[in-house]
């Protein structure tokens, strides 16, 4: 009875220790997230009164399981990719889905496309809703879970134009550039010279990449006005995507990706005052 008394009392301060660093890394994840994007270790142990030693290894924690991640140019830190997921998952999983249905609903309609919502997850791009409203024999069948090419569909590279380029590494390394037909785009830095392109038009246009003869269109949803947290656009065969159709899709598809970036984000509607993602 006195031994497991004793064995409680050793066991109280290494609990109370964890429970004090686990309060602290939490701190430092709050900070960051609120006065980023990024800091220095000198200005996280001055704004949370702590010394660098303690800082620094806090932060080499957070690095391991990529919720900090460090600049080796600026040695700053910011919030990583496993926080940045895991923060759209929990806005998406609550929101999104409902939302935007009657956004697609509206969107197949106007466009006599099939409209597709699409989001970033597990190391690529995911299909979360799709509606096709259109009577045409021809039309684009994607279900919700299906698994969208991120390198070659204007779904996938609306996403990955406004991600930061450490993490859209990562999707690239998983899935590979694979080939399906002749106008599939990959090369990385033809890809990285389209993702440019798309950020600066505000949206992202494929012809035959992933099937021959089929044309998407799509834009990011932003989160907070530089933040991408899904796409939505439409897909169909390209003789209905004429100069002329192309153009009025294109505008539609801006147009509802930018009413749903508002939506969430309560952010600017205009492409235009969006500020580009921030790139190491």
């Amino acid at each position: 009875m006195a031994s497991h008394s004793k064995s409680s009392l050793a066991r109280q301060p290494r609990s109370a220790a964890s429970s004090k660093s686990l309060q602290k890394a939490i701190r430092i994840l709050l900070h960051l997230g609120e006065n980023g994007p990024d800091m220095s270790l000198t200005q996280f142990a001055s704004a949370l009164r702590l010394n660098k030693t303690t800082v620094h290894r806090l932060l080499r924690a957070l690095q391991k399981f990529h919720l900090i991640e460090r600049n080796p140019h600026s040695e700053k830190y910011r919030l990583g990719l496993k926080f940045h997921a895991l923060g759209a998952r929990s806005v998406l999983w609550r929101s999104l889905p409902y939302d935007a249905r009657p956004f697609l609903v509206e969107l197949s309609r106007r466009s006599g496309e099939t409209a597709i919502l699409a989001i970033p997850g597990a190391g690529g791009i995911i299909c979360l809703d799709s509606v096709n409203l259109s009577s045409a024999l021809l039309t684009v069948r994607l279900l919700a879970g299906d698994f969208i090419p991120a390198h070659c569909t204007a779904f996938g590279r609306a996403i990955l134009s406004w991600l930061p380029d450490p993490e859209v590494r990562p999707v690239l390394r998983r899935w590979g550039m694979y080939r399906y037909t002749p106008n599939t785009c990959d090369n990385p830095r033809d890809l990285r010279y389209a993702l440019e392109v798309h950020r600066r038009q505000g949206y992202a246009v494929e012809h035959g990449e992933v099937e021959s003869g089929l044309v998407s269109i799509a834009a990011p949803i932003l989160y907070r006005g530089n933040r991408t947290v899904a796409s939505i656009g439409v897909s169909g065969p390209k003789d209905r995507f004429t100069l002329v159709h192309a153009r009025m899709k294109t505008d539609l598809v801006k147009k509802f990706a930018a009413k749903l970036s508002k939506l969430f984000s309560r952010g600017p509607a205009d492409f235009a005052t969006i500020s580009p993602p921030y790139v190491s």
